[in-house]
């Protein structure tokens, strides 16, 4: 005995029909080993030289940072010698961190080594009511790594004159 009107019960059949074919699988539908190691293939093709990359950009990057420190230092030794009187100014060593701050020579507290040296001159000075000696001094800086003394370096050199006269 069917309750169902016949266009009811011919929908109902259609879609249950229709749910019983979704759920079985055909094997076609599944990837096939091959078909998976070429997509791992794919993308390890793409990945590797992304992360290379990444790498080299990376060693750029605290390049140019070391590379600023080191101008930074410079610059400071540099003002800090024309703010010191002119017979005081003397070759030293000092050492600073890698954000560019001073520290003491222990092992392990420093990163940069500046470098100071001094060549003496006189030169001769003409003015319109006579000619005098005057003595400079060229500060030399040299900052560089602890570990890499040679390859990258700054070097700064500074003109001092003697005003007092």
């Amino acid at each position: 005995m069917n309750i169902l009107p016949p266009v009811t019960r011919g929908i109902l059949a259609a879609c249950f029909r229709s749910k019983i074919a979704s759920n079985s699988r055909k094997p076609q539908d599944a990837f096939s080993l091959v078909e998976v190691v070429i997509a791992i293939g794919i993308f390890a093709f793409v990945i590797i030289p992304v992360i290379g990359l990444v790498s080299g950009g990376m060693k750029n990057l605290r390049q140019s940072m070391d590379d600023t420190v080191r101008s930074d230092i410079a610059r400071e030794i540099a003002s800090q010698a024309l703010r010191t009187p002119f017979t005081n100014v003397v070759p030293s060593t000092r050492y600073f961190t890698d954000e560019g701050m001073e520290t003491n020579s222990s092992p392990g507290a420093y990163v940069f080594i500046a470098s100071t040296s001094l060549t003496n001159n006189a030169i001769s000075l003409l003015s319109s009511n006579a000619s005098f000696t005057n003595t400079v001094k060229v500060l030399n800086i040299r900052v560089y790594h602890f570990q890499d003394s040679n390859n990258n370096q700054t070097v700064f050199s500074q003109l001092l004159m003697n005003t007092s006269q």
